[in-house]
């Protein structure tokens, strides 16, 4: 005798659940977005600043402006579900009006230009954002911090250095204390020329800049561009009277990769401290 069996499953889904919507994340300020991006959750980043250019996929999101100058309108059109932010972007009170339309606002609580700095920025990004390899990624930067400071502490002498910031083409201007150059610089083992004078970046006058006498001059890409080229860049009044401008030492790096600290500060570091020393 044959007996049939009829299971009935009640309440059992052989679907399994949906995962948990992606955020509508808008980046503010170069180093929050590689970090994003080296979580792995760069595709739900929406738009974000004119700093965020690395990787090249930050390139072709729709940008809101620059990060220290930004609109409420700016950031609601986007209609992100959450916005990360340096702590240095602003206005505060344009981040604040954002919060009160309704729109979760997390900005980096630091803003100090320190290695360990950008260690905690990952973690804090990463737990933000519930990235499964956020430990991993802040470990594997401080190995290269560590293996990048092992390489320096080898390197010879202490080049003095003036850091010249002229991105806008609108008139240079030199960089004192509290600065991101100023940090690079004294990591790089090299000695700002205008530490200890003045704090953040003012303009300087031919005379200061002779008395200066920097034996290499740093700069930016974007800037030796904005200036018409090295040649014009070395008509800067001043320049050409100094020790680094008689030698022609002049020295361009990338405005993101020296200056944002980001996961790459162990190679900008490193590449800068050679670059400095090179006759």
């Amino acid at each position: 005798m044959k007996r049939w069996y009829i299971v009935l499953a009640i309440g059992i889904s052989l679907i399994s659940p949906a995962t948990e919507a992606a955020e509508r994340l808008l980046t503010i300020g170069g180093a929050v977005t590689e970090i994003v991006y080296a979580l792995g959750k760069g595709n739900e980043i929406i738009a974000n600043d004119i700093t965020s250019v690395y990787p090249e996929a930050a390139l072709k999101l729709p940008k809101v402006g620059y990060m220290r100058t930004l609109s409420a309108e700016g950031l609601v059109s986007t209609n992100a579900s959450i916005i990360i932010a340096e702590a240095g972007a602003g206005p505060r009170n344009v981040l604040d009006q954002v919060r009160n339309a309704g729109i979760k606002v997390v900005q980096l609580s630091d803003g100090s230009h320190t290695p360990q700095q950008v260690a905690a920025d990952i973690r804090a990004i990463g737990k933000e954002l519930n990235a499964s390899n956020t430990e991993k990624l802040a470990s594997q930067y401080e190995s290269s911090w560590k293996q990048a400071e092992s390489k320096l502490a080898g390197l010879p002498g202490q080049p003095r250095v003036l850091f010249v910031m002229n991105n806008s083409g609108r008139g240079a201007q030199v960089a004192g204390d509290e600065t991101a150059a100023n940090a690079i610089i004294k990591l790089a083992h090299g000695e700002n020329v205008m530490a200890g004078q003045y704090k953040g970046y003012r303009p300087l006058t031919a005379e200061a800049l002779v008395a200066a006498a920097p034996d290499v001059i740093v700069t930016t890409k974007e800037g030796l561009e904005a200036s018409g080229g090295l040649q014009n860049f070395l008509k800067t009044p001043g320049i050409s009277m100094t020790p680094a401008g008689k030698s022609g030492r002049i020295i361009s790096m990338d405005t993101q990769y020296l200056l944002g600290f980001n996961p790459r500060l162990p190679e900008a570091v490193t590449e800068l401290a050679q670059a400095i020393r090179k006759p």
